[in-house]
């Protein structure tokens, strides 16, 4: 039951660029906070300086790849013992935040130089979610305590004591309108107490501002998209039909529900487009249009790399857009059906399949940026 957890700046002219600084400066997750291209491997290739960032559960490490030459990589290793089992990242500038699950802790890692620079711990549990409020505050979700953690990057002490209680269950965040947000599966022993919550809270007070529920059981994912809003999956119980919550951060109210979601969706991400890509291990990958609120490829016609035994879709653990529309899709691999591993790639508009990466073992979660 626990599925647990590009920006291209262009500064011809020093008005845009301080234009951008500000903004950026504003941003809370994957904020870039350095405007200057980055030196070697992050800096990418001549035409395509973007960088495809997955977490690798199988092997414990992060695996970055060259989107214009996939076969170029660099891989992160996180952690040897069987207690790091990490799902998801965030992303903040040329760093990552991401949460080791079992471990109790976050990692700190510096894509430029691949390497882990610190650990911040939790007494116990389970670290999942994480959020960046800015580039030196991080918040962190702790799934089996019921509780967010924050922070400092810069701080002396590895402990992680600056906490709230939340629903139970914490295992997504985000950051909009100057506030933290913690998505809870409101679960007790893996199964579901009642509807999602979103406890929006305050980076700096640790106060809680207010609450939400998403509409429906077990959310384990979501993103803000460009229009401001916070995007809830509801994943459901793997069997029926998952839903999705849209929910004002601002004023922490539903705004709308959407279901049809497919089976179990578990990740989302949201391209500048506003077309959410929503993927599960039993429906591939979704295309949703956040502007017009209707479906460019639903749970019939879902986005997948068909198997050549059956012309059955292989599933999908995460998906991310790249600038070019191209889509990239992890598939997490089965070695009892004798699947590798792979990120596939579709063109854009028509997704038709057009080259597999390898990334590494389990592949979990994806994101692709400029640094």
């Amino acid at each position: 039951m626990r599925l647990l957890t590009v920006r291209h700046l262009l500064s011809s002219r020093r008005v845009a660029a301080m234009a951008l600084l500000a903004l950026t400066a504003a941003c809370g997750e994957d904020g870039p906070s350095e405007p200057t291209p980055a030196p070697g491997f992050l800096g990418g290739v001549a035409g395509n300086r973007e960088i495809g960032v997955v977490i690798n559960s199988g092997t414990k490490s992060i695996t970055m790849f060259q989107l214009g030459s996939p076969t170029t990589t660099v891989q992160i290793p996180l952690g040897s013992s069987t207690t790091v089992t990490p799902i998801g990242f965030s992303l903040r500038g040329r760093r990552a935040a991401v949460p080791l699950g079992n471990a109790a802790s976050v990692a700190l890692v510096n894509l430029e130089t691949a390497t882990v620079g610190r650990f911040f711990t939790f007494p116990s549990g389970n670290a999942t979610g994480s959020v960046w409020a800015n580039d030196t505050t991080v918040f962190a979700a702790n799934t089996n305590t019921n509780k967010i953690g924050r922070f400092y990057v810069n701080q002396t002490a590895t402990e992680i004591t600056s906490t709230v209680d939340v629903a139970p269950a914490p295992t997504a965040m985000a950051y909009s309108a100057g506030r933290v947000l913690a998505i809870s599966g409101n679960l007790a022993n893996f199964v579901p107490i009642g509807e999602g919550v979103v406890t929006a809270i305050n980076p700096a007070t640790m106060a809680v501002l207010g609450t939400v529920q998403t509409g429906g059981t077990n959310p384990n994912e979501a993103t803000i998209g460009p229009d401001g809003l916070l995007y809830v999956l509801n994943t459901g119980d793997y069997v029926a039909q998952g839903s999705m919550a849209i929910i004002d951060p601002a004023t922490m109210t539903r705004v709308a529900l959407i279901p049809n979601m497919g089976v179990g969706p578990g990740h989302i991400s949201i391209d500048a487009n506003g077309l959410a890509y929503i993927s599960s291990f039993s429906n591939a990958t979704l295309v949703w249009n956040t502007r017009t609120r209707a479906f460019v490829r639903g749970p019939a016609d879902p986005v997948c790399a068909k198997r050549a035994s059956n012309n059955a879709c292989r599933g999908a653990s995460s998906s991310a857009a790249a600038t070019t529309g191209r889509l990239y899709q992890l598939f997490f691999g089965s070695t009892s059906q004798g699947l590798a591993p792979y990120a596939f790639v579709y063109d854009a508009t028509t997704f038709a399949l057009r080259d597999s990466i390898s990334v590494g073992a389990g592949p979990m979660s994806l994101a692709i940026r400029t640094f």
